[in-house]
């Protein structure tokens, strides 16, 4: 199969196509650069966070110079020929002005979809995020999208925005959305240490007086091995819709990961205050983007996935201790490794 692949230097991307790689299949992937030469540049280094030695992949991967904000995606000549898209690239900076965020992320995606359209692609696999359910709380299903809920912020907004755009672009596309995504659950790897990992790294190093929660809200996170997993399935599928990558039901309380959190770090508990509530320390203040995903009374419904894909994410108690000690190894962010090495490591460490 050749994949076209937008977001290829992004974690969930190039985890993707890691896995597309692997298999024997061909990318094509859509690179910001000056030329070229600049662009394939950029893979080259993307494939070397993956693999020790990358050269049996280098055949199969190859860049083509365009960016999702401009028209026509920078491409002259439309899309080459190809039998999937796959659409990863997105903005997922929380704090970016909406309407820069909508630059990227909304009208990325409308003309990623006219130039699927153009090209009359089979396959088209959009990657949203559960979080378009935004502020609200109960179970929020794959059949649902707009229910009148506000946003934490422009991320989700306009993910929101995007994936009505996808939605109703008659294309037949599948739609998937994880939730918080971390590092390999087999290895812990990961390039990136945000979200989770900063208030995690911050109450190791004592910054946490105060920590404004929901004791029983639910913290939905998932490896990026089980959302590869998931959008690959989804490119070998013909299924439309909106697929939820999610924990739904498996979803760690804040309590039990406070209570991972204490006997990894061995540090006594800290005060859990009411979200509303002013405080938190240093550590919440400089946080504060993250934390409102840790006061959420919500369910991500992922029957429709667990049904047609057959697929569920591991429990995160599971492979906590995994992403901590990678985390440790690499130094959290200051020091990294290929995903194959991290692997090996991981594997001889079991052994």
């Amino acid at each position: 199969m050749k994949v076209f692949l937008t977001g290829a230097t992004g974690f969930v991307g190039m985890e993707v196509m890691a896995r597309l790689l692997e298999r024997g299949d061909e990318v094509v992937a859509l690179v910001r650069a000056p030329d070229a030469q600049a662009a394939q540049g950029r893979l080259d280094e993307v494939l070397g966070k993956l693999w020790k030695d990358p050269s049996p992949y280098r055949a199969g991967a190859s860049a083509i110079v365009g960016d999702v904000t401009s028209e026509r995606l920078g491409l002259d000549g439309g899309l080459p020929e190809v039998d999937a898209v796959v659409h990863c690239a997105a903005s997922i900076e929380f704090s970016l002005p909406l309407e820069e965020a909508r630059a990227i992320n909304v009208e990325g995606t409308r003309r990623m979809v006219e130039a699927v359209r153009s090209a009359r692609v089979k396959r088209f696999v959009h990657v949203s995020t559960a979080y378009v359910a935004g502020q609200t709380s109960g179970r929020f299903g794959e059949d649902q999208l707009d229910i009148g809920q506000t946003f934490r912020n422009t991320y989700e907004q306009t993910k929101r925005e995007s994936e009505e755009i996808v939605a109703t672009s008659g294309l037949g596309a599948a739609i998937a959305r994880p939730s918080i995504v971390v590092g390999e659950s087999t290895s812990g790897w990961t390039p990136v240490f945000n979200v989770l990992y900063w208030p995690l790294n911050a109450f190791k190093r004592g910054l946490f007086d105060e920590v404004p929660v929901l004791l029983e809200a639910r913290v939905d996170v998932v490896p990026v091995d089980y959302v590869a997993d998931g959008i690959v399935a989804l490119v070998d599928r013909s299924d439309e819709g909106v697929f939820n990558l999610v924990a739904s039901e498996q979803a760690s309380t804040v309590t039990e990961l406070v209570e991972l959190a204490c006997r990894r770090f061995d540090r006594p508990p800290p005060k859990l205050i009411d979200p509303a509530a002013e405080g938190g320390g240093a550590g919440a203040k400089h946080g504060a983007v993250y934390l409102p995903y840790f006061d959420m009374e919500l369910v991500f419904d992922d029957s429709r996935t667990r049904e047609l894909l057959g697929i569920q994410p591991p429990r995160f108690r599971d492979y906590f201790g995994v992403l901590m000690d990678y985390a440790d190894l690499a130094k959290w962010g200051k020091r990294g490794f290929a995903r194959d090495e991290a692997n090996e490591r991981a594997l001889s460490a079991a052994s």
